[in-house]
């Protein structure tokens, strides 16, 4: 698969995404749609759900790049494809489902019982379009699930292929969904580190010649750049949850059918640590309610000198500056650092 119609994706993406996003951050800062950035000493009203705006991109890419596609083969400039991939589409109704979750709720909150239950659905889309393969496992190499199969009284027989279908892949998807979206509350940390681990998936799939069903995350990844650019310190827009779950369900829907299941946990490590982090806390928060210490709290404070002061470091994006005095844009760029050391390390893991 040649790399230049996914680059031509990636650069279509960006090129809406940069026209668009001036007129929507100004349009939804016109109807209010504006939520209070709490780590600025003004407190700051920047425009909100530019989630909406990455959809917008990522469809009107999608549905762009194919007419493009054809018009280069009938020139014979180019031997593009003229149609995208049966799991491309599967990706991109991932993406959807997740993103009017996200949408759901920045409006009435679900609550996080829902958030790990309901979205295990959304993956079906992408999990009916993939083919049944043999995993690697760390220490055990290939595994043969032909030899791990389940009677259940009622239903008949789980093979291990369909436990890995329809049980462990919609898990991770949602998952990874909700990592992302719990890794963020800092100007540009959510898209940033996001960006950062789409593009490394990105480069390996090109590193192994694997970009068949890549052209829904190239075009992903092209309004996220934009919308990042927007996004950075000091951000004029936010993501909502719409935009974080949204990527997120993309990140992990890209990692399932691209077979990156170790790879992408290890890109994924400082989210999984912040989510250990912030569990501990919630623990000790159940056992002793009443201590000072354990409250949850979801926001810190901004000294008069720019640093932060946050409330415990029970959270990653807390730990550098509850012990050290840093800036937001300080913290997040360690962040990026964090993350940009995993993904080198996720480049290396088979599978």
């Amino acid at each position: 698969m040649s790399v230049l119609p996914i680059a031509v994706t990636l650069f279509l993406a960006m090129g809406i995404s940069a026209v668009a996003a001036p007129w929507f951050i100004k349009k939804m800062r016109e109807k209010n749609q504006t939520v209070t950035d709490y780590y600025k000493a003004d407190k700051t009203e920047l425009a909100n759900n530019g989630g909406i705006l990455t959809l917008f991109v990522v469809f009107s890419t999608i549905i762009i790049a194919p007419l493009a596609f054809r018009i280069i083969f009938k020139l014979e400039v180019a031997a593009f494809p003229t149609e995208f991939t049966e799991i491309d589409t599967a990706i991109l109704m991932v993406i959807l489902l997740y993103a009017f979750y996200g949408i759901l709720d920045d409006y009435i909150d679900v609550g996080r019982a829902s958030k790990i239950l309901l979205p295990i659905m959304f993956a079906y889309p992408l999990v009916l379009a993939l083919s049944s393969w043999t995993p690697w496992v760390p220490g055990i190499g290939l595994l043969d699930l032909t030899q791990f199969n389940i009677y259940v009284s009622g239903i008949g027989t789980l093979t291990g292929s369909m436990m890995l279908k329809y049980i462990i892949l919609p898990v991770y998807i949602m998952v990874v969904a909700n990592l992302k979206n719990m890794h963020a509350g800092f100007n540009g940390l959510q898209s940033g580190t996001a960006l950062i681990v789409l593009t490394f998936i990105l480069l390996k799939s090109y590193l192994e010649s694997n970009l068949d069903n890549m052209y829904t995350i190239a075009a992903l990844i092209g309004a996220q750049a934009v919308f990042f650019w927007h996004n950075k310190f000091p951000s004029k827009i936010l993501e909502g949850n719409i935009g974080s779950l949204a990527v997120g369900a993309a990140i992990g829907a890209i990692l399932v059918s691209q077979h990156y299941i170790w790879a992408g946990m290890v890109m994924l490590f400082p989210h999984i640590l912040n989510f250990l982090m912030y569990f501990y806390w919630r623990m000790m928060n159940q056992r002793k309610p009443d201590d000072p210490k354990w409250q949850i709290v979801k926001f810190g404070k901004v000294r008069e000198d720019g640093t932060l002061e946050v409330p415990n470091p029970y959270t990653l994006k807390w730990l550098l500056p509850y012990y050290f005095r840093m800036t937001e844009s300080q913290v997040v760029y360690s962040m990026y650092v964090l993350t940009l050391v995993f993904c080198v390390l996720g480049l290396f893991v088979p599978g």
